[in-house]
């Protein structure tokens, strides 16, 4: 069985049916994991839902879709986007037959919107034992924890640390401030382009980038998992 793994569509939803079709995906056959930012940037972040409900096996919160969840300050955010909050809520404190949370891994390969530093090192090899799906497990619990209190103490702000910090799942980008990706952890992630960022060992990014728009509509860029090996994979449709 395999593993498509796409992140960051970012309201352009030929992103994710381009990766699908290059891909040649088929339900029920392959799993599909989308690993956040459906919103913001592009005019059609309804057809990425839609994609995504129709197709995704897993669907992992980016930090556009935790902001309008917590109602927090992103930038860019399109004001269309704040009418999803209500569904966010629905997907993450209720039963869903597509699970909505923010961390997965699939054949021992964490995956998360953003990646994870190697602040969470201790974590990572004390209670988690160094196995990434109990990693995968505590980084679910802590959002929902976080999640609750943002809730219970009306927090307006994202932290500096944890869940919601900029070493998280959410926030963390490789090699900023010097830091790097949590070691002896393979990890596929979407959020940073990759350009302009230093390539770490098994860390795969996926972000197609989508900053200055989508200038090429037959674009891709995906994550292949099968049986433990990660591919990443990217070109466009409209080449010949």
């Amino acid at each position: 069985m395999r593993t498509f793994v796409i992140a960051d569509a970012h309201g352009y939803p030929e992103l994710i049916e381009n990766a699908l079709r290059h891909g040649e995906f088929h339900p029920g056959e392959d799993n599909f994991v989308f690993a956040g930012d459906l919103l913001d940037r592009g005019p059609d972040a309804e057809s990425c839902l839609g994609l995504v409900e129709r197709y995704a096996t897993e669907v992992l919160f980016g930090n556009h879709e935790a902001a309008v969840l917590l109602g927090f300050p992103i930038l860019p955010q399109n004001p269309a986007s704040l009418h999803f909050r209500p569904l966010f809520f629905d997907k993450l404190f209720h039963p869903q037959p597509v699970p909505w949370k923010t961390a997965s891994c699939v054949e021992g390969v964490l995956i998360t919107h953003a990646g994870v530093s190697r602040a969470w090192s201790r974590v990572f090899r004390g209670s988690c034992r160094s196995n990434p799906r109990r990693l995968a497990d505590h980084l679910n619990e802590q959002f929902f924890e976080a999640v609750l209190e943002a809730i219970e103490t009306s927090a307006g702000e994202w932290s500096d640390a944890g869940i919601l910090g900029y070493d998280g799942p959410l926030w963390f980008r490789p090699n900023r401030f010097g830091g790097g990706a949590l070691p002896g952890c393979t990890q596929i992630a979407g959020h940073t382009p990759p350009s302009g960022f230093e390539p770490e060992r098994d860390l795969y990014l996926i972000d197609p980038d989508t900053s200055m728009g989508l200038d090429d509509s037959g674009r891709f860029r995906y994550a292949l998992v099968v049986d433990g090996v990660v591919t990443v994979v990217e070109g466009s449709l409209s080449r010949p």
